[in-house]
């Protein structure tokens, strides 16, 4: 659901890149469009290198739930733009109304600072009065929704989080994990895990070691997957990744340990069925639905 390939110096060639994604059978895979600021400079420059990508045949793009369906037929690894942090937009009816003629799926309102449209999870506060959703970044989630592109609520602050969720259209939370396993304020509190299943909704697995916990990388993703799945149900955990997004000495989990994370799961007692929902289907059901 979340990874940074686009934004590396050389963009597409770390963790994520089409090498590695036909190697591991990848369905699809939400490539980010970062932003740090409030300068659309960043937003532009991945938005073309991904379809300069997708042109050089590294992958297909998705649009719609039907432009999956065609690249599994064709055996061709998916992927679709995606944006974090659209502060650039300021909130503006045309300025976000252009994410979805660009062919975005899912956005952000924030990252990891205070912009326009919201206040972040971190470097700000993060819940109380005054911490939700700013004017512009109400006006610009009302468009989202009517472009059908998915709010992603990781890096917003809770009660901005909340905010989100009450306009009871599915959400997601992007790359975060849960706040009751390791307490970071990236991660979620058992009420947001909650109203995200209830809004139809999946939250994304974090491999970065500052949001899983310090010790055996699987053993804490297991458990943050089962911790989602007894707050949220099983409909609820994905892959969220945040790979190519963080310091390589953070990433405990690469693509190629993802087998033997679903094994560990198997033998921990969760069916297949549901492993697989947390390998890809849960994340393609919220995608049918919105841009079915």
């Amino acid at each position: 659901m979340h990874c940074d390939a686009l934004t590396l110096k050389e963009p597409f060639s770390g963790r994520v890149n089409s090498e590695e994604l036909k190697k591991s059978g990848c369905v699809f895979e939400c490539l980010a469009a970062f932003c740090a600021g409030e300068s659309a400079e960043e937003y532009v420059r991945a938005r073309d290198m991904f379809y300069k990508s997708a042109r050089e045949r590294k992958f297909a793009p998705a649009r719609a739930f039907s432009d999956v369906v065609r690249a599994r037929e064709r055996g061709e690894p998916c992927c679709a733009l995606t944006s974090e942090n659209i502060g650039f937009t300021k909130g503006e009816e045309g300025a976000v109304r252009a994410l979805a003629a660009d062919g975005v799926i899912m956005a952000s309102l924030v990252w990891n600072f205070e912009n326009s449209l919201a206040y972040p999870a971190v470097n700000a506060k993060n819940s109380g009065e005054g911490s939700g959703l700013k004017e512009r970044g109400r006006r610009a989630l009302e468009v989202m929704i009517k472009e059908r592109i998915i709010p992603d609520i990781s890096h917003l602050s809770d009660e901005g989080a909340r905010e989100v969720l009450s306009y009871k259209v599915p959400a997601v939370a992007s790359h975060s994990n849960c706040r009751e396993i390791c307490d970071n304020a990236r991660n979620l509190p058992d009420g947001l895990i909650r109203a995200i299943a209830q809004s139809g909704g999946a939250v994304g697995l974090n491999f970065c070691r500052k949001f899983l916990g310090e010790g055996d990388s699987l053993e804490l993703a297991c458990a943050h997957v089962m911790h989602i799945i007894k707050i949220g149900g099983e409909d609820t955990p994905a892959l969220g990744s945040d790979w190519d997004g963080v310091a390589r000495a953070d990433e405990t989990l690469l693509p190629k340990d993802m087998p033997a994370l679903f094994d560990r799961l198997k033998k921990k007692g969760l069916p297949p069925r549901v492993v697989q929902k947390f390998a890809c289907g849960n994340f393609l059901r919220v995608f049918k639905e919105v841009r079915g």
